[in-house]
């Protein structure tokens, strides 16, 4: 029976070997300022400090929205009414839209890919599509001119044409024979 690893301490066949850049790397000098020093501040007046300092305390926009009193209040004068069914639209059609969002997201997900049902452009025959990258129509019209080169000269073979076309040897830039 195997145990699990840490894939950071994996073998190298589980976990790529670290790149070379970062072998040899050399950083900076600490930037932490003397007053966040260990020396200076005990561990827990640091995190109070950094939670007062990053409002860590402080309720979200969510959790007040959570904790905001559900029964609506009875305005006491006509523009209290209006304001506060001004307020109420205003919410609802935040909601509302935010509610299609969510269906139009999900129905996309839900319908997956389109992928296969368009027309591919790619020929599934491979002459055609060897063809069409060396610039002869993909027709195949028998009279379509080719650029003379290695692919287009025959080499006979004991009087025979064969039927693949190969490059010629050239002669010299090669062992000399003596």
């Amino acid at each position: 029976m195997s145990r699990m690893q840490n894939p950071e301490y994996a073998d190298p066949v589980i976990r790529a070997a670290s790149p070379a850049s970062s072998v040899g790397s050399v950083h900076a000098p600490d930037q932490t300022a003397s007053s966040d020093s260990e020396s200076v501040l005990s561990q827990p007046a640091f995190e109070r400090k950094w939670a007062d300092r990053l409002d860590l305390a402080r309720a979200t926009r969510e959790e007040e929205r959570a904790d905001a009193e559900p029964l609506l209040p009875r305005p006491a004068t006509a523009l209290e009414e209006r304001v506060l069914s001004e307020r109420v639209v205003r919410g609802l059609r935040m909601r509302v839209d935010e509610l299609e969002e969510n269906e139009l997201f999900e129905q996309t997900m839900l319908r997956g890919s389109q992928a296969g049902m368009e027309e591919q452009t790619i020929p599934s025959d491979i002459d055609a599509l060897m063809r069409g990258m060396m610039g002869v129509a993909a027709t195949g019209a028998a009279d379509a001119t080719v650029t003379n080169g290695p692919w287009t000269q025959t080499v006979q073979y004991e009087g025979a044409t064969s039927g693949f076309t190969a490059p010629k040897r050239s002669k010299g830039k090669g062992k000399s024979r003596k």
